[in-house]
């Protein structure tokens, strides 16, 4: 066991992490029963050792395992805002949908599926093709992303994710 995790907190601190990869600070904190100071300074060891890793991501700071895969925190941060994560699912269970039909299937106004959609395209989690005149949208890792949300799924606490990962279940386990 990496020594620096034998201490109660950051061993607690780093299983929060793992359970909830991409948190925030503040969900850290509220998982983790912790005061903010606490919190904030066992991230900070955690972090300056390699432990965790702290990518910025908007306004906010992200905590991952050290060990996670780039391609997998780019996805988890997408993952852990629900509007991205609504147009995430929409896109891996039904490929190739216009923003016209992406933000009925997300649950989302059609001005706030364009702003969230840039934001997956400029994260390379999304991309889109140009067919005539009609832009459609996929998920550039649909597999991947059914995975993180089935292993992850109660990090969520997302209702809306749980009807889709109960139905790809059998895809997932089989």
């Amino acid at each position: 066991m990496e020594p620096l995790l034998e201490q109660p907190t950051r061993r607690r601190i780093f299983d929060v992490v793992c359970a909830h990869p991409g948190a925030s600070a503040r969900e850290i904190q509220r998982y983790a029963d912790l005061g903010w100071g606490e919190t904030a300074y066992h991230l900070d060891q955690l972090t300056q050792a390699g432990v965790l890793r702290r990518e910025r991501g908007g306004h906010r700071d992200y905590y991952f395992p050290g060990q996670m895969t780039w391609e997998d925190r780019r996805l988890f941060q997408a993952l852990r805002r629900p509007a991205q994560r609504h147009i995430l699912v929409a896109l891996v269970d039904r490929p190739n949908l216009t923003l016209a039909e992406i933000a009925p299937a997300a649950g989302l106004g059609l001005s706030t599926a364009s702003f969230h959609l840039r934001h997956l395209l400029a994260a390379a989690t999304v991309e889109g093709t140009v067919a005539g005149n009609v832009r459609r949208y996929r998920a550039l890792q649909p597999d991947r992303v059914r995975q993180l949300l089935h292993q992850y799924r109660t990090s969520f606490a997302d209702s809306w994710i749980d009807r889709f990962v109960e139905a790809w279940s059998g895809m997932l386990e089989g």
